[in-house]
């Protein structure tokens, strides 16, 4: 039915679409380079898991369902398109089942749509905002689906075809209008007609539209899905030209990537970021929603600068920085890096990474920081450590405890590097876990030693905290210590340690094999190399670590560990694994106060108070203080106790609380 004066109508609207993608494409453009490696067979199959399945979006049913099929909807053009141009015959019975399955996958991208209405402007759920454009997508798209089964209903009741059951929605629809006179002689084919003009005008209208629209997702987070990060989740890049680079981090938004600046196009404001955000839920400024919303906001603001266009007056134009124009340094500051957003995220952006870089520039460019964050900058640059203590005093906490330091041993031959991390090393409440873990380790016959003196902070907190080049210092003094002793395997109590080491340590050719201390006693419990005999009997519920479940995908090991102590009720939280809410320290959180909203550390609190267990069990020992510190708030710290799993485990040796 297309004639030679729809082509004109047909060039116009794909032209409009490629203009509007082109000029997608050349604001991407205006970003750094970065190379996004890996395997490209993996990269469609991600593609095809979080494309096409749609994985993530069905960790949530409603608006899985609803999204999924609002999608499959859209591959029945192109599914027509593939199967009609067959070179080939294809069998009847085929083409009957193959048009009963896309009049039912119609049907469900109908419905789809119908759902959308049904959740955007009657449950109106907090995450989702309403702009204009969300109702013109709902609206061409639902009507298209709905004109589509219009005209198919007029087609079968003129024709009346022998294999009209075999479209089941066109079938029905057609008995409809035939009942309530719709279809009559003379004015069918005229209606028909006019319907499928209409019905194709919007498919033309949607296809024009898209560029300018929310629905260009369709495309850019395909193909952010495609481009997703394959290295280790999380991980910050490096920067690598101290000697030459004129400023560092991220001022204007030109100095993001290429594919930060897709990442802004990608999101399409679902919000399961926001819902998820503990700086949000806390009611502090950030919500990442918000913040690769404004970015976007802002890039489009810049796109004449970005592209060498001059204004009106004929007058060139300057970029405008992003902190004070698009986000605010509360809102960079209130991150807790815990990596909640990324994890939800069901097209892969990555908005850590951006609150890392801009960061870095009022850090090192501007040393524009909360006040706070100065003294444990200049701590970690004289001593070392965020506390300040002397070096030289690292290791005197396991004075007492017949443990080798490298530096001192006339044997340095270890299995294993004992990396005790600052917190270990200078926390009172810590030093009771880095003691529990030593005792663990001797009572299983390791050949383990430490640094002492020698050992320096991870880093975790600088880098996170925007101070990468004293980071960098931190991290290569690391290695080479370690290399120094010929290190191969390193066990830490710290999962920030633990991160950093095992993930971003390989950066600057730190490649250790680095376990986590619930990894390890673990795997001396299975080995029989620890007895557990003692009964604890309390009932626990375990908070994941943000570092040790989001970063690294370690849920199952703390449990089991937990599970193996005799004794023991496990009592799961409502928000726990790769839901589990953060304690409120990451991302250098800290060594800050916390002046705006709720605080954190009391909002898991009360999710532990949920499960009425006497018992906290942590793997990090910022989570351990957060919780213990929420346990005194709250004037609950003689019914809650927050304990390392090093501790529970050597209360199980023994015969008396540790």
């Amino acid at each position: 039915m297309i004639s030679l004066l729809d082509v004109p109508f047909i060039i116009l609207a794909l032209a409009l679409f490629c203009y509007g993608t082109y000029s997608h494409v050349c604001l991407w453009l205006v970003g750094q380079k970065e190379v996004r490696g890996g395997s490209i067979g993996s990269r469609i199959w991600s593609a095809v898991r979080y494309g096409v399945v749609q994985k993530y979006f069905l960790k949530e049913f409603y608006p899985g369902i609803m999204h999924l099929f609002i999608l499959v909807g859209f591959c029945i053009p192109l599914a027509v398109i593939l199967i009609t141009q067959c070179p080939f015959s294809l069998p009847v019975t085929f083409g009957r089942y193959f048009s009963c399955v896309l009049d039912l996958i119609g049907l469900c991208a109908f419905a789809g749509c119908l759902l959308a209405i049904l959740r955007r402007y009657l449950i109106k759920p907090d995450r989702l905002d309403n702009t204009a454009d969300d109702a013109i997508t709902l609206i061409l798209i639902t009507s298209i689906f709905f004109f589509g089964f219009l005209i198919e209903g007029f087609r079968i009741g003129i024709t009346n075809p022998q294999d009209a059951v075999w479209v089941p929605v066109g079938f029905l629809t057609a008995k409809i209008l035939l009942g309530i006179g719709v279809i009559r002689e003379g004015s069918a084919v005229f209606l028909h007609h006019i319907f499928w003009r209409i019905h194709f005008f919007l498919v033309l209208g949607l296809i024009a539209y898209l560029p300018y629209s929310k629905l260009f997702h369709i495309i850019s987070s395909a193909l952010n899905v495609f481009l997703r990060s394959t290295g280790p989740k999380g991980e910050l890049a490096p920067i690598t030209d101290f000697e030459t680079a004129e400023t560092y981090g991220v001022t204007t938004i030109n100095e993001f990537t290429w594919k930060q600046l897709l990442d802004l196009d990608a999101c399409t404001r679902c919000g399961r970021c926001q819902d998820q955000c503990p700086a949000y839920l806390s009611e502090k400024p950030l919500t990442p929603k918000k913040m690769i919303q404004d970015l976007k906001d802002h890039l489009k603001k810049e796109r004449k600068v970005l592209l060498g266009e001059k204004d009106k007056k004929g007058g060139e134009n300057s970029l405008a920085p992003i902190v004070g124009n698009a986000v605010t340094a509360d809102e960079l500051w209130a991150c807790t890096s815990c990596m909640a957003c990324m994890e939800q995220c069901p097209v892969f952006v990555e908005q850590i990474p951006k609150v890392v870089d801009l960061r870095r520039y009022l850090v090192m460019m501007e040393s524009s920081f909360p006040s706070e964050v100065a003294g444990v900058f200049k701590n970690m640059e004289v001593n070392s450590n965020p506390w300040g203590v002397g070096l030289a005093t690292r290791g005197d906490w396991a004075k007492d405890l017949d443990v080798k330091v490298l530096s001192d041993a006339e044997d340095k031959e270890i299995d294993i590097l004992y990396y005790v991390g600052c917190s270990g090393s200078f926390d009172d409440r810590s030093k009771k876990v880095a003691v529990s873990f030593v005792k663990i380790l001797k009572a299983a016959g390791i050949r383990f030693g430490i640094l002492g003196a020698e050992e320096k902070c991870c880093g975790d907190s600088a880098r996170r905290m925007g101070n990468e080049y004293l980071f960098q210092t931190l991290a290569q003094e690391n290695i080479e210590c370690m290399k120094k002793y010929g290190v191969k395997k390193i066990v830490t109590a710290c999962p920030h340690g633990y991160n950093i080491i095992k993930n971003e340590y390989p950066q600057f050719d730190g490649n250790f094999e680095v376990y986590h201390h619930s990894e390890f006693i673990l795997s001396l419990i299975k080995e029989g190399k620890l007895k557990l005999k003692h009964s604890i009997d309390h009932t626990v519920t375990y908070h994941d670590s943000c570092y040790l479940g989001r970063y690294n995908s370690i849920y199952s090991e703390p449990r089991e560990v937990i599970s193996n102590i005799p004794g023991v009720k496990m009592v799961e939280m409502d928000r726990g694994f790769e839901r589990s809410f953060c304690c409120g320290a990451g991302g250098g959180r800290m060594w800050m106060e916390e002046n705006i909203g709720k605080r954190i550390n009391h909002l898991r609190f009360d999710d532990v108070i949920k499960t009425r267990a006497d018992m906290i069990g942590t793997a990090c020992p910022f989570c351990l203080t957060m919780l213990e510190d929420a346990t005194k708030d709250k004037g609950m710290e003689e019914s809650i106790k927050a304990q390392d799993l090093a501790e529970l485990v050597l209360e199980a040796m023994e015969k008396k609380d540790v």
